[in-house]
């Protein structure tokens, strides 16, 4: 797969795994077909992504950088999961965690036509950024895409 084909792979696909409100779920299926740039002059598109997100109005946070914050349907079904890692205690880690990274690849494999194999999940991005640049043996013309 060349670059190009990757990046627009993965254009959306952060929302590919969100669990979704019904208006972002209409939203996406209303977006299929349309290019990256008629989609991103798509007001109506953009303003259902955004009341996803509970917004503070007195300054717009531009940083995601440092703390990126999740739309309410992610958050929901992270503190829905964090309460149940917090009632099964150890089990949980000791006995569901590899499966379920192991059921992630998997999906996010079949998404990008990818083996699963060559898929790593780590926690987030600084952690993906200093795996490739301290581990990955560079060669003259190899290039990472961020």
């Amino acid at each position: 797969m060349d670059k190009r084909s990757f990046l627009k792979t993965l254009s959306l696909s952060p929302l590919a795994f969100l669990p979704l409100s019904s208006s972002l779920e209409h939203a996406l299926k209303a977006a299929d077909g349309k290019s990256a740039l008629a989609l991103a002059s798509d007001e109506d598109f953009w303003d259902k992504i955004r009341g996803e997100y509970r917004l503070k109005p007195d300054y717009i946070n531009l940083e995601n950088g440092y703390y990126c914050f999740m739309p309410q349907p992610t958050l929901e079904k992270y503190i829905e999961k964090l309460r149940e890692v917090n009632f099964q205690g150890s089990w949980s880690l000791r006995k569901e965690l590899s499966d379920n990274r192991r059921k992630m690849a998997g999906l996010l494999a079949d998404f990008i036509g990818a083996d699963p194999d060559e898929v790593g999940i780590t926690r987030n991005t600084t952690e993906s950024l200093d795996l490739i640049i301290s581990g990955y043996p560079w060669q003259a013309g190899d290039e990472a895409i961020m």
